[in-house]
């Protein structure tokens, strides 16, 4: 397929602009595609994929090596929408993309990953973390989305981060949100 790829996804952000769709920004985006290419990943989960703005982008950076990407989505809508973006991307042959609750489906999953983005429901971050910390590879990445524009919704991830003595960092990356970055260790 010869598809200009970053120009769809200008064409696929001037929807979700226009739709009100949730989604990273450019910024982020631009951010996380460097992180991936900088940690050399190989297992990409993703909770919360939206219409396929922020899968793509991933795909785009990771096609360069080998790799591989899980994505779950729980709204139909945007999953269906999300399947047709990666159709048009050339890309929906190289994602597993799951139409499921991602609390129910992650205990299913039996890969390691050594990156996990979580955007998905802002109020069940902590309980995200907590189900896939088993399933992060010694030193893997675990990034968080919205930390700073929906801390309110997150307090608990807050709180629980400090008590558990767990390294992270949080980044402003826009002008009003950022990412919450976790290094897990390796014992």
């Amino acid at each position: 397929m010869n598809i200009d790829r970053e120009r769809f996804l200008e064409k696929l952000k001037l929807h979700w602009e226009a739709n009100d769709i949730p989604n990273i920004s450019k910024e982020n985006a631009k951010y996380l595609r460097n992180m991936l290419a900088t940690n050399e990943v190989k297992q990409l989960l993703e909770i919360g994929s939206a219409n396929g703005y922020s899968t793509i982008n991933f795909a785009i950076e990771l096609e360069k090596t080998w790799w591989n990407i899980t994505s779950i989505e729980f709204s139909q809508l945007a999953y269906e929408e999300a399947q047709d973006n990666f159709r048009e991307a050339g890309v929906s042959d190289i994602i597993r993309h799951y139409f499921w609750d991602a609390r129910e489906i992650l205990p299913l999953l039996e890969e390691k990953y050594d990156f996990i983005f979580i955007d998905g429901l802002k109020k069940e971050s902590l309980n995200f973390l907590q189900i896939v910390w088993d399933m992060a590879l010694p030193w893997a990445t675990i990034v968080i989305d919205d930390v700073i524009k929906f801390r309110y919704k997150m307090e608990s991830l807050y709180k629980y981060v400090v008590a558990e003595k767990i390294d992270h960092e949080v980044i402003q990356i826009d002008s009003d949100d950022g990412i919450m970055i976790i290094k897990k260790p390796c014992n």
